[in-house]
């Protein structure tokens, strides 16, 4: 086993975020009634599940770094504790191939990157309890995302990450799944399509920026027929 492999390509530099940011980053008081939240696993790359949520970080000092190269992408990195979240998937028409399902500014909703697309980074995982993702609606929906957002200048919900209005993020139906999502929405449908509701957005979404840590550390509960 190789030593980015190991997980959080170790331990050191993680964050809270900046104060006022990090005040946004509380989850919802839970309306769910069996609440189990995703337990934060330490794991190795080759040890991810599909269904695992993949949390990105990093430090002050490497997110400062990007910034002053004009990479506004890494914005979040240093703002908020995480900066960005991908799920791990079942690689459309690859029996046992996982990858990442992510999105991110000026992206379609893809499945491009293996788990190697982890090697160098710092991330942590969490994982819902067992039993709770259907995965054959997981891959559903994937097959189905990768469709619907596949416009790289139209699928990054710019409104939702500003605060504004998320766009729906509770699929129920093939029709349902949206063409806008943002990396941490993007996680929330995917996860209550196939059967583990995350109670994780304020006011239904309105004024409400939906941070990667607000997802992570949410309740979450198995929907009936998910």
């Amino acid at each position: 086993m190789t030593l980015w492999a190991t997980v959080s390509c170790g331990g050191d530099g993680i964050h809270r975020g900046r104060v006022p940011f990090s005040f946004l980053e509380s989850s919802p008081v839970s309306h769910l009634g069996a609440q189990a939240r995703m337990e934060r696993v330490e794991v190795a790359a080759d040890e991810l599940q599909a269904g695992d949520v993949v949390a990105f970080w990093m430090s002050h000092d490497d997110a400062l770094s990007y910034l002053r190269r004009g990479v506004i992408q890494k914005v979040p990195y240093e703002l908020f504790q995480y900066g960005h979240l991908a799920l791990v998937v079942e690689a459309p028409g690859q029996s046992g191939e996982l990858r990442l399902l992510q999105l991110a500014m000026g992206q379609a909703a893809n499945v491009d990157a293996g788990l190697d697309y982890l090697e160098g980074k710092s991330w942590n995982v969490f994982r819902p309890p067992s039993g709770t993702v259907d995965q054959e609606r997981l891959k559903e929906f994937v097959q189905r995302v990768v469709e619907t957002a596949s416009n790289p200048k139209k699928a990054y919900d710019y409104a939702g990450v500003l605060g504004l209005k998320n766009s729906p993020w509770r699929p129920e139906s093939r029709e349902e799944i949206g063409n806008r999502y943002s990396c941490a929405t993007l996680v929330i449908a995917a996860l209550h399509y196939a059967g583990y509701e995350l109670d994780a957005v304020h006011r239904g979404g309105r004024l409400d920026v939906v941070t990667p840590k607000q997802v992570v550390m949410s309740f979450g509960e198995v929907r009936e027929g998910g």
